[in-house]
């Protein structure tokens, strides 16, 4: 089932943008239009920068964060999370598989943090198939997404938007078609319950 279509956006400067919108059912029982963007070194693709807007029904917030010279990520100038120079967050891992090969991200894990919590998190190569992607039939690389959390004592949301609070789940399955020529990029997401598979169409 398509819970939502995505427009993404990737510049060569380093940065990467999301903005999503809900269809169909979804839309109807959680209406959401939300972006996310993020700023990254071009070298490790370690977090610099990144910034949400969220709509979701009535609830509508924002949040900024920054690192620092000392390597402190530090959100609306003052919730301080102190990281590693190459940590990755959701947004920066989303950008480096569209760029690196299966043979430099396969079952390697990366330092990463979440809205302020912080652990570790990987890419598992499952195997490679045809995904349709509305026009045409593109190979890519399928991808499992594990996502360790283990300190949460930066935690500092009372509230966050669903997609960045259900995206940590514990038993939640996060797969990805990746294309396989170049440009690389990202066909399809897909997040699965035990109640619900949902799926996400990549549009740029």
């Amino acid at each position: 089932m398509v819970a939502a279509e995505v427009e993404q956006t990737i510049n060569d400067s380093g940065s990467i943008q999301y903005n999503t919108q809900n269809r169909g059912l979804f839309d109807v029982i959680w209406p959401t239009k939300n972006t996310y963007t993020t700023y990254f070194d071009k070298t490790t693709f370690g977090i610099k920068q990144w910034n949400k807007q969220i709509h979701q029904g009535e609830f509508k917030s924002e949040l900024n964060a920054k690192k620092n010279s000392e390597d402190i990520l530090v959100y609306d100038k003052e919730y301080k999370i102190e990281i590693m120079d190459s940590t990755q967050t959701l947004f920066t891992l989303l950008a480096m598989i569209q760029q690196r090969g299966a043979d430099a991200m396969d079952t390697k894990w990366f330092a990463f943090e979440h809205e302020g919590q912080k652990g570790s998190a990987r890419f598992l190569l499952a195997d490679s198939q045809n995904v349709w992607n509305g026009k045409d039939s593109i190979m890519c690389d399928h991808y499992r997404l594990d996502l360790n959390l283990s300190d949460n004592s930066g935690k500092f949301l009372e509230k966050s938007d669903y997609f960045m609070e259900e995206i940590i789940v514990d038993n939640l399955v996060r797969e990805l078609w990746v294309s396989k020529r170049k440009p690389k990029k990202i066909i399809r997401a897909s997040l699965k319950t035990y109640w619900l598979p949902v799926m996400a169409q990549i549009n740029e």
